[in-house]
C-alpha cells in the first residue's frame, strides 16, 4: 500500500533538529518506506541528515509518501509530528522533588488506600494472626545480610512495635467479646501518634509513619494486592516504609507520590534500595494503565510514550544499570590531595554515605532537627546526632553546618521575622545572630561532640567580616562556659560558605579568622544571576555551569590559596560529571555530593588523572588494579 499526502508543517520548529530527531526515532523499526518531498527534493525520512538538508521551516508544505503494509498507521505518526502533535505527555519535575535518583519504565498503577470492606468491627484474633504473619516477614528481612542496613534497622523497629506490650494492652482493653470497633482501633492508633508528637523531638516524631504503617498493615486496608503491582511504576498519595520494602521485592520500577519529603523512612528506604522516587507530584491517577517513563535524574515523567521512545528509554535504563553496577567499585578509591565527600540531610544517610565510599562528610545539614516542631531541639538531642556522625567517620573530616534557616525555610517558633523578600533577608548566620539562644545551644552541642571526631563547623550566608567577628566572640564565650562546667572540648576548624558574591572581594579580610571555605554554588548562582532556581519562569537565567560561575570559583580558589585555605564545592555543580574537569582546573580539591554520586565522581576524577599521566596530584593512593 502506498499513501501520498500533502502536509503543511505546523510544528513551530519546522523540521529542524528536535522534530527531525523525533521523526527519525518514531520511524525506528518501521518496515514501510517513508519519503518527504520539498522544493523538488525527495529524501528518506529515516535519515536525520536528509531531513535537515531540506531546510523546512514552519508553514511550509511538504509531500509525504509512505509505502508498506503499515502505511496508514505510519502516515498518521509522520503527520502528527509535522503538525507538532506528539503522543507523549511530558511532566517536568523540579530536581528538589527527587528523593531517590534513577530511571524507571513500566505501567502506572495506583496504590489504593481505601478499606477492603465496610466492616464496623475487627476480631482481636484476626489482628493477632496478621501480626504473626507480619512478624514472620520482618524476621526474614532482619536476618538477610544482603539487604541494606537501613532496611534491616527499620524492619527491626517495626518488629519491636508489633511485640510492644503497651500496644497489645490497649487493643485488649478496647475489645468486647473478642471484637474491636474500627473507630476504637483508629482511636488507639491516634492516641499513640499523639504520644510521639507531644515529645517535640523530630527523631521520635519520625516514628509516626511507622505507627500508621503498622496499624494499616494489621487492618489490611490496602484495596489492591501488592503483588499485582509487579514490575510497574506505582503512584500513591503517600508511601509507608513497608510499602517500599514489599514493593521492592516485587520489582517495582519507581515510586511517585503527591506528598512526602526527603527525610521520611520511605524516602530513606527508596534510596537504600536505589529505586527512583519522586514526591510532590500532581494527581496522576487518570493515567493509570498507561506506560510511564520516570527520569529521576534530570527530572521528568513521560506519559504514554510511543514505541520508538520506549525502545530509547529501555536503552537508557540498560546503560544506566550497567554503568551503576560497574561504577560501585570506584567508591573505594582514595586520592592523594583530592576528597569526594558526602552531603547529608538526615542521620540515616550517614551509613549510606559510608557504604558508598565517602571520604568524610562535606556538608551535614542540621535543619531536620529544627523543622516541624513547636520548640527548638535541646542541646542533648543535638549532641547525640553530631556525636554519631563524628564517630562513624573518624578520622575523616565531618563538616557540620550551623542552622541555615530563612528564605523558603521557616521555623514556627521564631516570631517577628516576617519579611517581604526573605531570600535577601534574615538567612543563615544573620538569623542566628538575631536569635542567639538557638546559636549558643547548637554551638554547645558541637563542641561537646568535637571530642569524638574530626569536626569542622561551617557558617552559612556570611556577608561581612563583622559576621565572623561577632560569632567568634560567642564561640569564645561558649568554650569558657563548657570548660568551667568541666566539659571536654576537642579541636575543630571554622569555615564559611561562599554564597553571597560580596565575599569574593572580602576573603583577605575574613581569612585570618577561618580555616577553610566551601562554595555553595546553588545560592551563589541565584545571587549572581538574580534568578530563583526553583522558579520555572526564570529557569533559563539560572545557569550554574556558565563560564562566569567557573571564573568566580577560580578567583575564590586563587585568593584562598594565598592564605592556605582549602576550598570545597558543596552545591549541585560538584555532583555533575561534566563539570569536574573545570572544577579541578579551578583549584577545587574537595567535592561534596549526594551519597549515590560518590562512585560516579570518583570515577570521573580517576579518568581525568589517568589521562594526565604525569600528574601525581589526585592519583589513587591505593592500587587501582586491585580495586578495579
Amino acid at each position: 500500500m502506498e499513501i501520498k499526502r500533502k502536509v503543511v508543517v505546523k510544528n513551530p520548529e519546522g523540521l529542524h533538529a528536535r522534530p527531525a530527531s523525533e521523526l527519525v526515532k518514531a520511524l525506528l523499526g518501521v518496515s514501510s518506506e517513508v519519503y518527504i518531498i520539498y522544493n523538488g527534493m525527495k529524501v528518506n525520512a529515516k535519515s536525520i541528515l536528509n531531513i535537515l538538508s531540506l531546510g523546512v521551516n514552519p508553514g511550509a508544505e511538504v509531500e509525504v509518501i509512505v509505502s508498506g503494509e503499515d502505511a496508514e498507521k505510519v502516515i498518521e505518526i509522520v503527520e502528527g509530528i509535522l503538525n507538532g502533535k506528539t503522543k507523549n505527555k511530558v511532566i517536568q519535575i523540579p530536581r528538589s522533588n527527587i528523593v531517590s535518583e534513577g530511571y524507571g519504565l513500566g505501567t502506572l498503577r495506583v496504590l489504593n488506600r481505601k478499606k477492603t470492606t465496610e466492616r464496623q468491627f475487627i476480631n482481636l484474633k484476626d489482628i493477632k494472626l496478621a501480626a504473626k504473619t507480619l512478624s514472620s516477614e520482618l524476621n526474614k528481612i532482619i536476618s538477610d545480610p544482603s539487604l541494606p542496613r537501613e532496611v534491616r534497622e527499620i524492619s527491626q523497629v517495626h518488629q519491636l512495635l508489633l511485640e510492644d506490650p503497651f500496644l497489645w494492652k490497649k487493643l485488649k482493653d478496647a475489645s468486647v467479646d473478642g471484637r474491636i470497633k474500627i473507630g476504637d482501633y483508629e482511636h488507639i492508633r491516634d492516641e499513640i501518634i499523639s504520644l510521639l508528637l507531644n515529645t517535640n523531638n523530630p527523631l521520635i516524631q519520625q516514628r509516626v509513619d511507622d505507627i500508621k504503617d503498622l496499624f494499616r498493615n494489621l487492618l489490611l486496608e490496602s484495596a489492591e494486592r501488592l503483588d499485582d503491582l509487579n514490575n510497574s511504576v506505582v503512584y500513591s498519595e503517600e508511601f509507608f516504609p513497608s510499602d517500599i520494602i514489599k514493593l521492592s521485592i516485587f520489582g517495582v520500577k519507581a515510586f511517585l507520590s503527591t506528598s512526602g519529603s526527603h527525610t521520611t523512612h520511605a524516602a530513606i528506604l527508596a534510596r537504600a534500595f536505589e529505586i527512583p522516587y519522586i514526591i510532590q507530584l500532581p494527581d496522576l491517577s487518570k493515567y493509570e494503565g498507561k506506560t510511564v517513563f520516570v527520569d529521576a535524574v534530570l527530572g521528568k515523567i513521560v506519559i504514554d510514550p510511543d514505541n520508538a521512545n520506549v525502545r530509547e528509554f529501555e536503552k537508557v535504563i540498560r546503560r544506566y544499570t550497567k554503568e551503576k553496577e560497574e561504577i560501585e567499585k570506584y567508591g573505594r578509591l582514595k586520592f592523594n590531595g583530592i576528597k569526594v565527600m558526602a552531603n547529608i540531610g538526615v542521620p540515616q544517610e550517614i551509613e549510606i554515605a559510608k557504604r558508598k565510599g565517602a571520604d568524610g562528610i562535606g556538608l551535614f545539614r542540621t535543619e531536620f532537627l529544627f523543622v516541624g516542631r513547636d520548640n527548638p531541639p535541646s542541646e542533648e538531642e543535638q549532641y547525640l546526632v553530631y556525636k554519631k556522625a563524628l564517630e562513624t567517620f573518624y578520622p575523616e573530616e565531618v563538616v557540620i553546618r550551623l542552622l541555615d534557616i530563612g528564605g523558603d525555610k521557616k521555623l514556627e517558633y521564631l516570631s517577628g521575622d516576617d519579611e517581604e523578600n526573605p531570600f535577601l533577608g534574615l538567612r543563615g548566620i544573620r538569623l542566628l545572630l538575631r536569635h542567639k539562644e538557638i546559636l549558643k545551644t547548637q554551638l554547645r552541642a558541637f563542641f561537646r561532640a568535637s571530642t569524638y571526631g574530626n569536626l569542622s563547623v561551617l557558617i552559612p550566608m556570611v556577608t561581612l567580616p563583622e559576621d565572623i567577628k561577632e560569632l567568634l566572640g560567642i564561640i569564645q564565650e561558649i568554650k569558657e562556659e563548657l570548660l568551667t562546667e568541666g566539659e571536654k572540648i576537642g579541636s575543630f576548624k571554622l569555615g564559611i560558605m561562599i554564597e553571597v558574591p560580596s565575599i569574593m572581594w572580602l576573603i583577605d579580610k575574613i581569612a585570618p579568622y577561618i580555616d577553610f571555605v566551601s562554595i555553595g554554588t546553588n545560592d551563589l548562582t541565584q545571587y549572581i544571576f538574580a534568578a530563583d532556581r526553583n522558579n520555572p519562569l526564570v529557569s533559563r537565567y539560572y545557569q550554574d555551569e556558565h563560564e562566569i560561575i567557573f571564573e568566580i570559583i577560580t578567583t575564590i580558589a586563587e585568593k584562598a590559596k594565598n592564605f592556605n585555605l582549602p576550598v570545597s564545592v558543596c552545591g549541585e555543580l560538584a555532583g555533575r560529571e561534566d563539570a569536574i574537569a573545570k572544577l579541578l582546573e579551578s583549584g577545587i580539591t574537595k567535592f561534596s555530593v549526594s551519597s549515590f554520586k560518590i562512585p560516579f565522581i570518583k570515577r570521573k576524577i580517576y579518568e581525568i588523572q589517568t589521562v594526565k599521566k604525569g600528574d601525581v596530584k589526585g592519583k589513587p593512593s591505593n592500587d587501582p588494579s586491585v580495586l578495579l
